[in-house]
């Protein structure tokens, strides 16, 4: 009985080998093609990595130029509205003056009742 099975295997060898050939064929072919895939992939990925990186620095530089500008704008408006200088400009541009009690008149409201 023995001798039968062993015949049997033997006379399904060359399938098998060729079956075993195709595979390690087709086997090396998609291990090529996984490997060409993978290693597009990552170029791909390391690119948009760069293209990110490249845009968060200008967008950090950007950041930094615009808070640049809004502390001068900041001193820019604290100097315009100090108290010394509106004050400087009300007497040069419009003639205001500071008022002495002398120059000072207070109305008071007339009453009506007494007529």
């Amino acid at each position: 009985m023995s001798k039968k099975k062993v015949k049997e295997t033997n006379s399904l060898w060359p399938f098998y080998s060729l079956m075993a050939a195709f595979a390690r064929r087709f086997g090396v072919i998609a291990l090529g093609v996984v490997v060409v895939v993978s290693a597009v992939v990552v170029a791909y990925q390391t690119h948009q990595l760069r293209q990110a990186t490249i845009e968060l620095k200008k967008l950090q530089d950007e950041q930094t130029a615009l808070d640049l500008q809004w502390q001068k704008l900041r001193l820019e408006q604290s100097a315009l509205a100090d108290h010394s200088r509106i004050e400087q400009l009300a007497q040069e541009k419009l003639q205001m003056k500071h008022t002495n009690n002398d120059d000072e008149i207070i109305m008071k409201p007339a009453l009506r009742d007494k007529e």
